[in-house]
């Protein structure tokens, strides 16, 4: 099911702490099902905002993109290049995450495909690889739609509520980008 709500992808910056607060306390639960908790001192106002800024920074310095997707005043969705590497490698390593309310409605696949339109086209990346823990049907999903391939599996590679879970590894090329941007 794909939705045709419109939705904005805007860089994040610190004057957008409260938004992001809510949408992380909302989804709080639903997240740390898989990725590591940030910890209750990361939801105040106070702390999301410096992280906030020091994403702002990383960006300046070209190390990474943090976005947020909204439907009109409401963060959905928030995603991540990480890791810029500008020489020889010409790569970064892509996250996402998105609300348990938005799921499913095509949001992510759409937002991760004007990420990846801009990593290719506006930071001249050439590679972006995703990890993904091998029960997470739904962004397994998202990632495929955005016609990355599976390159590795990494096993008992990252420790969740008290469990070793094994990671997909994968890829996809500049080169590939106008193929999935199509299929989407």
């Amino acid at each position: 099911m794909s939705s045709t709500t419109s939705i904005q992808i805007t860089p994040a910056l610190p004057s957008h702490a409260e938004a992001v607060l809510a949408f992380e306390l909302v989804n709080r639960f639903h997240f740390e099902q898989w990725i590591a908790s940030r910890g209750d001192h990361f939801y105040s106002v106070q702390a999301v905002q410096q992280s906030l800024e020091q994403a702002q920074w990383a960006a300046q310095a070209q190390r990474e993109c943090h976005y947020l997707v909204w439907i009109g005043n409401e963060i959905i969705g928030r995603v991540t290049l990480r890791g810029i590497e500008r020489e020889q490698y010409f790569k970064a390593s892509l996250g996402y995450r998105f609300s348990a309310e938005h799921g499913g409605k095509g949001y992510a696949t759409r937002a991760v495909n004007a990420v990846l339109q801009h990593a290719f086209s506006e930071l001249k990346l050439w590679r972006i690889e995703a990890m993904i823990i091998t029960d997470n049907l739904a962004s397994i999903a998202v990632i495929k739609k955005c016609g990355f391939t599976q390159f590795g599996h990494s096993r008992s590679a990252v420790k969740r509520h008290g469990q070793w879970k094994d990671l997909f590894l994968f890829e996809k090329h500049a080169d590939s980008t106008l193929d999935s941007v199509k299929r989407a």
